[in-house]
């Protein structure tokens, strides 16, 4: 049968492999070549962990189900807790390979086009959400709705939208929290992975949040439970002009590599409405007293932060 592996690194989206029933799956910190004379259908996997080596393990399928082989690797590879080097591995199953844990299952050709059915469906939702922004003809909506969409994508309950203002960035939009808390202890791990998000202008998403030593010991974590998270910059050019957060309580799917790939070309689409749709506000008069106005009234982004500066908790 074919096979399906999800990958949970611990920091980063977690990222599905389909493997064909007679392919193999390498796994490895660095891509392999040595791919070039395996059975057709096998495939290479970077898991991007330090603790997993250059070529780790290998899942192989055999005429009489699936293995495991260890390559040696220097932080082992598991099954369900249990260190193997050569294993046969059950119909589903926890691996572990260094710090990375993966969840393995054998899947049938009706599972694996269902996959492929879901692939289809969360790329068409992505570009309905990106169509809609074309019909906005406020920024407010506009905000709205872009927050609304990375809600969705990602499978999140609640966010912000952070936009510059000229001379700070201020939280323009929200759904399911009131901004007036983000400086509270219990946001704590919010403003972190946006503060990042800016500073190191990429996605961040954090599927276990609890396993993260920058995130674990925040306040959110403890007092809300917070579960996963995503920050995705908007930029205008070479311009950070803001940020869309979100984050759940509750238990859900991960966030894969697919989401993160449609949320960033969702994200070019919205940040680029929104630079226009503003501009064409400023340039005129009765709109543009409105947009200052309602940068005025937005949170100031400053203030937020130095609210968390210096405390861990």
């Amino acid at each position: 049968m074919q096979a399906r592996l999800i990958a949970y690194p611990p920091e980063g989206a977690a990222t599905i492999c389909l493997i064909q029933a007679d392919g193999m799956l390498r796994l490895g910190r660095t891509p392999d070549s040595g791919l070039a004379t395996a059975p057709a259908g096998s495939v290479h996997l970077v898991l991007d962990h330090p603790s997993v080596s250059r070529v780790h393990a290998e899942l192989r399928g055999m005429p009489d189900g699936w293995r495991l082989i260890d390559m040696g690797s220097k932080n082992g590879s598991f099954v369900d807790g249990v260190q193997c080097t050569d294993a046969p591995l059950p119909p589903t199953c926890w691996l572990r390979f260094g710090d990375v844990h993966c969840e393995f299952a054998t899947i049938d050709d009706t599972e694996a086009s269902d996959r492929r059915q879901q692939v289809t469906a969360r790329r068409a939702l992505a570009t309905a959400h990106t169509a809609q922004l074309q019909r906005m003809t406020g920024l407010g909506d506009l905000l709205d709705a872009s927050l609304r969409a990375v809600l969705e994508l990602a499978h999140c309950e609640r966010g912000f939208v952070l936009l510059d203002n000229g001379n700070d960035y201020v939280v323009r939009t929200s759904l399911a929290l009131d901004p007036t808390m983000l400086a509270s202890r219990a946001f704590s791990g919010s403003v972190s992975a946006v503060r990042r998000a800016l500073a190191e202008r990429r996605t961040i998403v954090a599927n276990d949040v609890a396993r993260l030593s920058w995130l674990a010991e925040r306040a959110s974590v403890a007092i809300a439970g917070l579960n996963t998270l995503v920050c995705v910059p908007l930029f205008d050019g070479s311009r950070v002009l803001g940020a869309i957060y979100a984050d759940r309580v509750r238990p859900g799917p991960a966030i894969n590599d697919l989401d993160v790939d449609l949320l960033a070309a969702f994200a070019d689409n919205a940040a680029m409405w929104i630079a226009a749709q503003r501009t064409r506000e400023l340039l005129d008069a009765h709109a543009s007293a409105t947009a200052i106005e309602g940068g005025a009234n937005g949170l100031p982004w400053d203030g937020i932060v130095a609210a968390h500066t210096g405390t861990a908790g």
